[in-house]
């Protein structure tokens, strides 16, 4: 994922020099690059089937803290109106708190994940409206989550699992200028992962546990964008 982040960083500052090429050609097109920077904020779904020593533990859930990112996107438009965009997240950490039946229990355990995306976005107003500065988008494609890091708390040994998961998203550039301005978005990602470690269920005795977390993120995200 860092690298991700990196590679996405490089094709942003590749892209910055693209219209200086493109006016040597032709003044009236433009590079079929562009960039989204931003901070996001994730909030994710409480959903937990838990197994507690091989049996159903009833009315578990999850709770996290207000968990935020920064954001960089970087698209290219192949068609007109279709765009490729890569998105990553800087790796936020994540507290992960027992709810529910669970709720006595407090700080689960904490992690620290990668989030990324690619996906297809489209435009259905090319040209955008009232003079260009509405330019909506809808998208679709997959999301991607790799865990980085776990720490115990509550539970012990607390191992999480990466997840290739569908997502879509839907959004608008607000184009002050011709080549820049500033968006606005929300994506959806269908992510789960499985969790399993140890559980103390007496003093001094632990049990293994095994978990499906629904995560279910909803991303809400702005910032500014660079068309050039």
């Amino acid at each position: 994922m860092r690298t991700l982040i990196a590679a996405a960083f490089v094709c942003a500052s590749a892209a910055l020099v693209t219209p200086a090429l493109a006016q040597d050609s032709t003044s009236d097109s433009m590079s079929p690059w562009f960039v989204r920077a931003g901070a996001a904020e994730l909030q994710n779904m409480d959903g937990l089937k838990l197994t507690v020593g091989g049996q159903p533990f009833p009315g578990t859930a999850l709770h996290y803290n207000h968990i935020y990112s920064g954001l960089v996107e970087v698209g290219y438009t192949f068609l007109p109106g279709f765009s490729g965009v890569l998105s990553v997240g800087w790796p936020p950490s994540i507290g992960v708190f027992g709810g529910g039946s669970l709720a006595p229990v407090g700080r689960m355990e904490s992690t620290t994940i990668g989030p990324s995306a690619l996906t297809v976005q489209y435009k259905p107003f090319q040209d955008g409206l009232f003079g260009g500065f509405f330019q909506p988008y809808v998208g679709a494609g997959a999301s991607y989550m790799i865990i980085f890091s776990t720490h115990d708390a509550a539970v012990q040994n607390a191992k999480l699992s990466n997840d290739l998961a569908p997502e879509i998203e839907a959004g608008s550039d607000f184009m002050v200028a011709n080549n820049w301005g500033f968006f606005a978005e929300v994506k959806k990602a269908f992510l789960t992962t499985h969790a399993t470690g140890n559980f103390p269920v007496a003093p001094g005795v632990l049990a293994p546990i095994s978990g499906k977390v629904g995560l279910d993120p909803w991303v809400y995200a702005t910032g500014v964008t660079f068309h050039f």
